[in-house]
């Protein structure tokens, strides 16, 4: 799995190169966009920089409500296993971390996450079955938000990212469902023991239990409150986009913010580039912004955007990856040691 070994000089070259093709992508992207005149040239200097600073701060605390969820997940889903709430918060932080270096927009560092919980003692399944869980929770509810607000028509919701949100609303109910009927912990066990099976070195980063029951055991209240959670978090990432408006003097809707956030989100959910750069999210939010008649401001909200969900994030997740990527080489290599 990935993580096990990207304290390495050579991962992290690696990581470098991942993180300077992005940017140059990000901002080639823009320029072309620019150039050809598809996108508003217009930039100037933050007027209220504090709005950008506590959009930031929102964006923490995002990360926040991620690990909460998982420790209601974990600690309250009857596996039988406990795991801290700051030790999942750290968790949620390097598994960001990670799906920033990765293809993809919040896909990818499921990997890590899992490893580590593997190594805290959870069977690999149950691991598996509660970070996808939590996964499942937010697009459902990501989804399910974009599609209320064209139902209600409290603001005009781009039709790309409307037919986009509704494909993963079916996939996501359908895998949701799978979860809590315990058939999807089933699944993942026979494809681990197949892998363990095929792949001789890979019982020593998948664990697995005989006899372990699947499926989450929450309560009602349980899986209401994680909703409830995970509708604060994309609220609070509404705040976050209508906080770089503010940032330029431009006043938007807290409903435009959640709309703009929601539709970036579903539009970049498969990316060929780590951090969805260029084609994927550069274009993404010109349509939305296009769609909304936020064209004029594309350039400076996509570098501030980029700023604060990207490059920051960057530098201030890396000590939680590098904390938790450290124990995962110590175990790796503990592993082959005592193998020789």
């Amino acid at each position: 799995m990935r993580g096990h070994s990207n304290i390495s000089g050579e991962d992290w070259r690696r990581d470098a190169i991942f993180i300077a093709i992005s940017i140059v992508v990000i901002v080639a992207t823009i320029i072309i966009l620019v150039r050809s005149g598809l996108a508003s040239a217009r930039y100037e200097s933050p007027k209220y920089p504090l709005y950008l600073v506590i959009s930031e701060l929102i964006y923490l605390v995002q990360l926040s409500l991620i690990g909460l969820r998982l420790s209601i997940i974990f600690n309250r889903g009857g596996m039988g296993y406990r795991v801290g709430t700051t030790e999942l918060i750290k968790i949620a932080a390097a598994q960001t971390f990670t799906s920033l270096l990765v293809p993809g927009f919040y896909i990818g560092g499921e990997a890590i996450s899992i490893a580590y919980l593997t190594f805290k003692g959870l069977p690999t399944t149950r691991a598996t079955e509660g970070i996808v869980l939590r996964y499942t929770v937010d697009t459902i509810t990501l989804t399910s938000i974009i599609i209320i607000l064209y139902l209600l028509s409290l603001v005009v919701v781009p039709y790309i990212a409307l037919i986009m949100a509704l494909i993963l609303l079916i996939a996501y109910v359908v895998l949701f469902i799978a979860i809590v009927s315990a058939r999807l912990g089933k699944y993942i066990e026979r494809l681990f023991r197949f892998i363990n099976s095929r792949v001789n070195f890979a019982s020593n980063f998948i664990l697995i239990n005989e006899g372990e029951v699947y499926g989450l055991k929450l309560s009602l209240i349980d899986y209401l409150v994680i909703f409830i959670i995970s509708i604060i978090q994309w609220i609070l990432s509404g705040l976050n986009v209508m906080l770089i408006f503010y940032a330029f003097g431009v006043r938007i809707g807290m409903l435009t913010g959640i709309l703009i956030s929601s539709s970036y989100i579903v539009l970049t959910y498969v990316s060929i580039l780590p951090g969805s750069a260029g084609i994927g999210g550069e274009l993404a939010n010109l349509y939305v912004l296009n769609s909304l008649g936020l064209g004029n401001y594309y350039l400076v909200y996509d570098v501030w955007f980029r700023v604060i969900t990207y490059i920051i994030p960057l530098i201030i997740l890396m000590p939680a990856f590098l904390s938790i990527s450290r124990k995962l080489t110590m175990i790796n290599t503990n592993h082959r040691t005592s193998g020789r």
